[in-house]
Parts: structure tokens; sequence; C-alpha cells
């Protein structure tokens, strides 16, 4: 808990900072600076400011005077309403703009301690195997493919198709590829997990090392003399370039004789197994553990590679959330798959579990996900500031009061409403798993 409150509050403060030096720099009095929401904890005052923490730790705000729509305003200069439109505006949008600079930021400062990837994610996305029986076989794909497209979006990299595939998932869609240089299409219907959470088993995987990880005792790779830390080259001749493949490898065998080419200590060695059929569902098994393995980038980057980098990926990011809010619109992804302070607090619980780096990476990733929604021109979100500042430029003169209260009352309404659905959504997932 105490690291999501860290995230949270970070992530909030940097937000109302963006709104805060705006409004110091045009000269709003800001009457407050809240981390949080509630009766007021501790805190200090500076400059006419109430810099404070409040009991509720999830969320905050900067009260700036005459931001309120009710009442009239007095004519104070001090007031948000008493300065240019195109002064508020920048005010407002600065909160989001201190998002996507903190997402930068934490990146390059990640990438400059140590850079980590597995290289696969930069290459083109040509496939090792393709599960018999799979949507990807069921496509047509093959062994060689290179996917270019998913559903009209280039997919140039691994790590672009996905996080195209994720998108798309639980839905049929057409799929552009390539084999032997010449160009395919086929329709593809890539599976979501049973939480309409994300993405299940296309079928479809890069090559990669296929490491044994865990060899059980007494089993029949034990006997066979399979060892912690051999990597599978090869089983009947087949070369092995997946864990799935190894898999079914083993299961085809039906209990015959298995040859095991493993690679040990830069050696090849020949292995002659026997699977045994398991009591508890009748798969044939030899008693390992197999893992993924693939080959790493790991150093640091200078900064100018690791700002480079930062932005590209944060661009990404951006990319990926503004594609997702499209697809809840058009109704091609449930709403169902929206997640709120529950789901971010598992999400952060995971990534810290993994150390410092992935948990800078979700803080990135939450980050650019803050500026964005709150860029959503709905009410009470910046962005609903934003329009409404538009709207007024073209008519030359301020929206009533009257008017700017009903639009605030429907935006309260509209995220009351969709903060029930994350909640129900968040409680369901934990109390009632699929």
């Amino acid at each position: 808990m105490g690291t999501f409150i860290f995230v949270l509050s970070v992530l909030v403060v940097f937000h109302e900072l963006g709104h805060y030096l705006a409004a110091r720099y045009f000269g709003v009095t800001v009457e407050s600076f809240s981390i949080g929401f509630g009766p007021r904890l501790l805190g200090f005052k500076r400059n006419g400011t109430d810099f404070k923490i409040c009991l509720l730790p999830v969320g905050g705000y900067v009260k700036m005077a005459g931001m309120t729509v009710v009442g009239t305003p007095t004519g104070d200069p001090g007031e948000l309403t008493a300065k240019p439109r195109w002064q508020r505006l920048i005010i407002i949008a600065m909160g989001p703009v201190f998002n996507f600079v903190l997402a930068i930021a934490l990146l390059t400062g990640l990438y400059m301690h140590r850079y980590e990837r597995a290289q696969f994610l930069d290459h083109e996305p040509r496939i090792g195997y393709v599960e018999p029986g799979s949507p990807a076989g069921e496509a047509g794909l093959m062994a060689g493919d290179v996917v270019r497209a998913i559903d009209g979006v280039p997919t140039p990299t691994w790590k672009d198709l996905s996080m195209e595939s994720a998108l798309v998932a639980g839905r049929p869609v057409d799929i552009a590829f390539e084999r032997e240089g010449v160009s395919r299409r086929a329709s593809i219907a890539i599976p979501s997990d049973e939480a309409m959470r994300g993405l299940g088993d296309p079928g479809w995987s890069e090559r990669h090392w296929v490491l044994v990880g865990d060899v059980l005792d007494g089993s029949p790779a034990e006997a066979a003399g399979m060892k912690d830390g051999d990597y599978i080259v090869s089983v009947n001749g087949e070369e092995i370039v997946a864990v799935t493949q190894a898999i079914r490898a083993v299961g085809a065998s039906q209990g015959r004789p298995l040859s095991v080419e493993v690679l040990r200590d830069e050696q090849r060695v020949a292995l002659e197994a026997r699977a045994a059929r398991s009591e508890e569902d009748g798969a044939w098994r030899v008693g390992v553990r197999l893992m993924q393995r693939h080959d790493f980038v790991d150093r640091p980057l200078p900064f100018g590679e690791a700002l480079e980098r930062s932005t590209v990926e944060n661009y990404g990011y951006a990319g990926l959330i503004f594609r997702t809010l499209q697809s809840l619109m058009v109704g091609n992804l449930s709403l169902n798959s929206l997640e709120g302070p529950v789901g971010i607090y598992q999400h952060t619980k995971d990534a810290a579990s993994y150390g410092l780096g992935p948990l800078l990476q979700l803080m990135a990733l939450i980050s650019i996900n803050l500026g964005i929604v709150n860029l959503v021109p709905i009410p009470v979100l910046d962005g609903g500031h934003i329009l409404l500042l538009l709207v007024e430029s073209m008519l030359r003169r301020d929206v009533s009061m009257a008017v700017k209260m009903r639009i605030t009352q429907v935006g309260l309404l509209f995220i009351m409403i969709l903060f029930g659905i994350v909640m129900y959504n968040d409680l369901m997932r934990k109390f009632f798993p699929p």
C-alpha cells in the first residue's frame, strides 16, 4: 500500500505542480495545493498558498482564486477568471503537459542507469513457431511469415505487434503478412483472456531459447540425464525454437522414446527420454519446467540516447492509450477492461516486486495515461475546461455561470458513473475472479 500511495502521490503532485507554476507565473492567486482530499492532516502556508496533505491520499488538486463556477467573480486581478483566456488555457493545459514531462524524465533517468530490453522486441515480427489448431494456425500463418499490420495498423516490431494484438483481442480482424516476399492477407480472431483485460494466446511465437528451469526429482528427465540450465536444441531431430513447440513434441510422443539434444556449457549433448502420463490430467510429461530465454541488451545509455529512447517509448504508450479510448468509444473494447484504484494498486504491487525498473516503467505509463485522460473533453476534467475556453474564444464572450453550472453537473455525473463502473470491475476481479 505504501508503494501505491507513493506512486499516486508523485503523479498527482507533478500534475498539480504544472497548474501551480503556470498560475503563479501569470499572477493567479493559488489558495491551496492539496495532496489528497478530505480533512487537512498537516501542511504549511507560504506565499498565500496552503500546502497540505489530506486524509484520503487518492488524487489531489490546486485551488485557484476565482476557479469555482459558484458565485460571481469579484474582479480581483489575482482571480483565474480575470486573466486572458489564452493564459487560462495554458494554466489548465500545464497539468497534463507535466505528466508527459514526468513520463519522459522517468524513463530517461532509468535508461541512463540501466537499459535492459529483449532484443527481439525491436526486430520485425517474423514468426518462429505457430501452434497447430491455434487462431494463428487457423488463419494459415506459418513459421517464417512476417506480420506487417493488424486491423490496418502497421506492426514494424514485435513490441508493436504485441500492443496492437492486445487492442483487438476478442474480435475478428484483418491481418496483413508477408511470406517469402509475397504480401498476403487473412482474418484472425485473437483471443482475450478470461478477465477481458488483455491478450490471450494467438498461437504464434518469436524464436527464443528454451531453457530447462527445473528438473523434478525422480522424473523421466532426471533419468535421461537432463540438468537445470540445459537448453533444448531439438527433439526427435526437429529444431526447437519455442516452449510451446517443445511441450507439443513431448505430448505427441505418447510415451515413445524421445531423442533430445541439449546445449550444456556450450557443448551439444544427446539424451534419450521417455515421457510418462500424468495422473492429474493425463498429459505426457518428462518432468521439467521450461522457460523462454532471449538475447538481451543490458547497458546504461548516454543522456541523448536515453532521452530519445524514452521519447519513443512514451510516444508508443500514448498511441496505445489513444487507440484504446477510440476502441472504447466505437464499442470494440468492453467497459469490463477498465480498471480503477484497486487494479492500479495490484499492478503497482506486481511491478514493485520485480524491482525499481518495472515500477518506473509503470509510473511512466500511468503518468502518460493520466495526462491523456485529463485532456478528454469532459466537463470537470482539464480537457473540458480547455474546450469551454475555446468555445468562449470563438463566441468572444464568457458562457454564463448558469450554463457552466449545468455543464459541471453533467460532467460530475458522468465521472461518478465511470468511477462506479471501474470500481465494480475491480471488485469483481478481486473477489469473483473468472
